[in-house]
């Protein structure tokens, strides 16, 4: 008796079975791959700052100096026209304040008087490294006042100089070298504006005590030598 063979189609069927079963009794396999770390590089050392060679001045420093030399020789009371302007030391620290607009290595402090019969006045001082800088400033007091009063040169005092006075105040604009000075008037209560004697006070001081608050810098310049 002969065997009946196998049909084509159903070998090709009984075969797929066979590895559908076997993939189905295989391991599952864990695809996950890990990344390898990524090497932390190592940190860089910050440099350290070159200090200052040892005859280094700070610049803003010797300005410092000179500045609070000049306050301690300002007069006290300041005879300047009608009255006798005192110190008024109830305003600021101790009678004095910082400007504001001045930048660093400069110096600016404005200091502040008053009278008996009610008068208030500020003599502001400036001290730059140069020329250039007291001018600079001079420019930019002279826009900021003249929005308020009209200014004008006075022949009567040092140049360059501008002067000035009505409802916001009397002012005068002085540049001499590297220095920036203005005499600020808030109120007067005498006959007369006291701005010309003040300014010509203020002046005659500094010509007057200028050797002697720079003399501050050079002790200093001297002492760290």
């Amino acid at each position: 008796m002969n065997a009946t063979p196998i049909m084509p189609r159903r070998a090709a069927i009984l075969a797929l079975i066979a590895l559908l079963l076997l993939a189905a009794c295989r391991p599952e396999e864990d695809f996950h791959i890990t990344p390898s770390p990524t090497p932390t590089p190592e940190p860089t050392a910050t440099p350290s700052p070159t200090p200052p060679p040892a005859d280094y001045i700070d610049p803003h420093q010797v300005n410092l100096d000179i500045m609070a030399r000049l306050i301690e020789l300002l007069p006290n009371p300041l005879s300047a026209g009608e009255e006798q302007w005192k110190r008024n030391y109830e305003v600021g620290d101790d009678g004095v304040e910082s400007i504001l607009g001045v930048r660093r290595p400069a110096v600016g402090r404005e200091i502040y008087f008053f009278t008996q019969q009610g008068s208030k006045m500020s003599l502001n001082f400036v001290i730059f490294s140069d020329a250039e800088g007291a001018r600079a400033e001079f420019e930019r007091k002279q826009e900021l006042r003249s929005s308020l009063v009209n200014l004008a040169e006075d022949d009567s005092l040092p140049k360059p100089n501008l002067t000035g006075g009505g409802l916001y105040g009397s002012f005068g604009l002085f540049q001499i070298d590297n220095y920036f000075i203005e005499v600020f008037i808030e109120i007067f209560t005498t006959s007369s504006s006291p701005l010309k004697p003040l300014s010509r006070a203020a002046l005659r001081f500094f010509d007057d005590k200028r050797e002697e608050f720079e003399a501050a810098a050079t002790a200093d310049a001297t002492a760290g030598a």
